[in-house]
C-alpha cells in the first residue's frame, strides 16, 4: 500500500477579543467584561497517495471560543451546536476545551476519510477529483447590542458532485449570564404563528409574489412548513433570521435572511 501524507499546520492564538479567525469583530457595543473570546487555528491535509496531484482531504477550522465567565458552559453549546460535523463529541457528556475538541475532530475526520475514500480511490483511479474532500470552518463574534454576543459560524464542505455545501450557524449568547438564548427565551409561549406570518409577508415582498402559494411555486418553503430559523441575529432594530443555501429554496437563491423589526414584533416579544 502506498505509503499516506499528512501534512498540518496549527496556530494557537494568544489574543484576546480580536484574533485571526475574527474574535469579535462587528462589535457595537462594549458589553460586559465577564465574557471575552480567543481563538484558535488548526489546518491539515491528507492525501491519499504520495502523490500530492491526488485525492486530498483538507480541514481548515478557525474557532473562535469564550475565556472567562461561564466559558465551559458557552463553549460546550458551541461544540455540539453543529458547527463541526458529524458531531463526534455527541455520544459523550464529558465536557472537552475547543482546542482538544479541534484536535480530536480533525484526527477523527482525516481518518474516516483515509478508510472511505481510501478503499474507494483504490477502485476508481481514473476520476480522482472526485474524492477531494474539503471542510472549512470560520467563526467570529459580533456583539449589536449591549445584552448579547452573536456567534457565528461560516461552514463549507465538499465531498463530491456540482457543487459544495455552505451553511451558517449562529448562537446568541446572554452577556451577563453566559446563556445560550433561544427563540422560547425572547417570544411570549405561542410565538410560532404570528413569527411564521410575519416571516411570509417579509419573503412574498423579497421574492416580489403575493402569498404563501406563489412563494412554494418559487421553490420557497416548497413542501415543508414555515418555520423561523434557528440561526438568528438580535440587534438593535429587530432580529435577523438566516437560512442557508438550499435550506428553504433553491441552491440558486443563495442564504435567505429575513429581517424583523421590534415594531413588527412587539406583539410576540417578551417584555423585559
Amino acid at each position: 500500500m502506498r505509503r499516506l501524507i499528512i501534512s498540518a499546520f496549527v496556530v494557537l492564538s494568544a489574543l484576546s477579543m480580536v484574533c485571526s479567525c475574527g474574535g469579535a469583530s462587528g462589535s457595537k457595543k462594549d458589553g460586559t467584561d465577564s465574557i471575552k473570546f480567543d481563538s484558535i487555528k488548526v489546518d491539515s491535509t491528507l492525501f491519499l497517495t504520495e502523490d500530492t496531484a491526488g485525492p486530498r482531504c483538507h480541514v481548515n477550522l478557525c474557532l473562535t471560543y469564550a475565556i472567562g465567565k461561564n466559558a465551559e458552559y458557552i463553549n460546550d453549546s458551541i461544540i455540539r451546536s453543529g458547527i463541526l460535523c458529524p458531531d463526534y463529541f455527541s455520544i459523550t457528556s464529558k465536557k472537552i476545551s475547543v482546542p482538544e475538541a479541534a484536535d480530536s475532530f480533525i484526527t477523527r475526520y482525516l481518518n474516516d476519510y483515509k478508510n472511505d475514500y481510501g478503499e474507494l480511490y483504490k477502485a476508481d483511479k481514473t476520476h480522482g477529483s472526485s474524492y477531494n474532500c474539503e471542510y472549512i470552518v470560520k467563526t467570529y463574534v459580533s456583539q449589536e447590542v449591549s445584552d448579547y454576543y452573536t456567534y457565528i459560524a461560516n461552514i463549507y464542505s465538499y465531498g463530491g458532485g456540482a457543487h459544495g455545501c455552505s451553511i451558517i450557524i449562529t448562537k446568541n449568547i446572554d452577556a451577563n449570564s453566559g446563556k445560550i438564548i433561544s427563540l422560547r427565551d425572547i417570544f411570549v409561549p405561542g410565538f410560532e404563528h404570528e413569527l411564521n406570518e410575519l416571516i411570509v409577508k417579509n419573503l412574498c415582498k423579497k421574492f416580489k409574489v403575493k402569498n404563501l402559494k406563489e412563494l412554494n411555486e418559487q421553490t420557497v418553503f416548497m413542501g415543508i412548513d414555515v418555520y423561523p430559523s434557528d440561526n438568528f441575529i438580535i440587534n438593535e432594530d429587530g432580529i435577523t433570521f438566516i437560512y442557508s443555501p438550499d435550506e428553504i429554496a433553491y441552491h440558486a437563491a443563495g442564504e435567505i435572511r429575513v429581517e424583523l423589526s421590534n415594531s413588527e414584533l412587539e406583539n410576540i416579544l417578551k417584555k423585559k
